[in-house]
């Protein structure tokens, strides 16, 4: 009634539903047994000391269990020791990791040249084969336009086999016509 707290009023309620399982009362701790014997048929002392709430009851809880401080303590700390294993282990790691990377990336270095050098081959035996048909082409049948072109096209390639050069030449000294 005290203190903000209301006394239960409504017993009309608790006794149309107090036997649903729902509002029964279930005891998870045992029965608080406060003595043995009955206060009445007890002894004639009248000691303070020899009261029944100071004897100990026979039903004893199980033991709490252990804290998270005392777990801990009892654990105890990370040495110095194992601390500097770690470290150790940790620096181990990475040095061999970063051993790992470089040959990783020496191998893609090797596969990229090997690549470029396999593409650089395949350019010039294109370039091969198509200097070969300017060079092998039949101009007999052709006009006499198509012939100076391909009549070109031959000088061309003369003067790359000839200079090494990569391109058309602008020298006009092989434009002869009587070359």
């Amino acid at each position: 009634m005290g203190q903000g707290k209301k006394s239960f009023v409504h017993f009309q309620c608790w006794e149309v539903v107090k036997d649903c399982s729902r509002f029964k009362i279930i005891l998870t701790d045992p029965p608080v047994v406060l003595n043995e014997t009955p206060l009445h048929d007890s002894p004639s002392t009248d000691s303070p000391l020899d009261s029944p709430m100071e004897m100990e009851s026979p039903l004893t809880s199980p033991p709490r269990p252990i804290g998270r401080k005392a777990a801990k303590a009892k654990r105890g700390g990370t040495s110095n020791n194992e601390c500097v294993q770690l470290l150790e282990q940790i620096a181990k790691n990475t040095s061999l990791r970063i051993e790992r990377d470089l040959k990783r990336d020496a191998l893609d270095m090797a596969r990229e040249e090997a690549f470029a050098i396999q593409q650089q081959q395949a350019q010039e035996k294109d370039m091969e084969d198509r200097e070969m048909k300017i060079m092998a082409m039949d101009t007999s049948h052709m006009s006499p336009e198509t012939k100076a072109y391909w009549k070109l096209r031959r000088r061309d390639v003369m003067r790359r086999k000839l200079f090494q050069d990569d391109g058309p030449s602008n020298t006009d000294w092989l434009n002869d016509e009587n070359h």
